[in-house]
């Protein structure tokens, strides 16, 4: 358990910083595909004869146009997290809307949730469920992300919270500053919620001492290059495997 209020890092503010790259071109591809998809089925029946396939792709077509609309009205949410000494900030930066506070007096303890939490089973991680906060992996394969779990007081009602400390726009995913943001989280906590639990994996998976709060950012750069390389190992074996079959 991680829980200390002596000697702690002055607390700082932190906000979010897009990976702008990454964020407007995922962003612009949707936006793309989908007045591609629509041009595409309203030329359509001026192109071809219309018989039974026709009227299958253009159903089909239409069908990827509603996945869009409802993936972009999913994710035209928050933009921007903000860590400071209230708690933590979801906002819209493009129309300016807060889209959800969580205070450092949300927080509560785990024995307060009564549920189940999805992705977290209760024998294989029953370690973890004896802390009020915790972080795991999620997911399994390239679709895997490392996430933190706490409890909050919503309505009267303990809830169980899941943040991936990314955005939840479709312009602002990816936040290229997340070490910075798990660290103002947990030394928030630190300083403002000392009574509440931690797991060490928390500060373990993100590359940060729970001494001295500092990241490591060599050792994560590491680990990096090492996960590179082994992948670009991976491709190389597969392309020659592939050669040798097929030539």
């Amino acid at each position: 358990m991680i829980n200390q209020t002596t000697n702690l890092p002055t607390f700082e503010s932190v906000e979010s910083k897009s990976s702008k790259i990454h964020n407007y071109g995922y962003g612009i591809m949707i936006v793309f595909t989908a007045i591609f998809v629509a041009f595409i089925l309203f030329a359509l029946p001026f192109l071809v004869e219309a018989d039974k396939n026709i009227l299958v792709i253009s159903f089909l077509m239409f069908l990827v146009i509603v996945l869009i609309v409802l993936h972009v009205r999913k994710t035209m949410k928050h933009t921007t997290t903000i860590i400071d000494n209230l708690g933590i900030h979801y906002i819209n930066k493009f129309n300016k809307k807060v889209i959800k506070v969580i205070l450092w007096n949300d927080f509560q303890k785990v024995e307060d949730f009564k549920g189940e939490i999805r992705g977290v089973s209760s024998s294989s991680d029953a370690d973890l469920l004896k802390y009020d906060i915790f972080s795991k992996m999620v997911g399994s394969g390239k679709y895997s992300q490392e996430t933190f779990f706490w409890f909050v007081l919503e309505n009267d009602k303990v809830e169980v919270h899941k943040e991936t400390f990314s955005g939840n726009h479709i312009f602002s995913t990816i936040y290229s500053n997340k070490l910075e943001l798990v660290r103002g989280l947990l030394l928030g906590l630190a300083h403002f919620r000392p009574d509440l639990k931690v797991h060490s994996k928390a500060f373990s998976l993100y590359y940060i001492n729970p001494n001295n709060f500092e990241v490591d950012y060599e050792k994560r750069r590491e680990d990096l290059n090492s996960a590179a390389f082994v992948m670009a190992v991976v491709v190389i074996i597969v392309v020659f495997v592939m050669l040798f079959i097929f030539f």
